[in-house]
């Protein structure tokens, strides 16, 4: 991920990271079609890439659930 930057076509992207990603989101507005795609790193956690018009408008991260439940749970006495 350190190599993709906002701009880049998904083309561009998929040289980068590889041709394994998901679909996870795919629709036509009136502002062009968007798509998000995600790319599931060796800890199970996701690279969530948000395509405008076929180029990175913004990217993020999601924890895997193990790490999510983790920092869900508090012991409180």
């Amino acid at each position: 991920m350190q190599k993709v930057r906002i701009g880049m076509t998904k083309k561009e992207v998929i040289s980068i990271m590889g041709d394994t990603y998901k679909v996870m989101e795919a629709k036509q507005t009136a502002d062009g079609y968007q798509e998000v795609i995600g790319y599931v790193d060796l800890q199970n956690g996701i690279y969530r890439l948000r395509l405008s018009n076929g180029k990175v408008a913004e990217w993020d991260y999601i924890l895997p659930p193990a790490h999510r439940h983790s920092e869900n749970t508090s012991t409180s006495n």
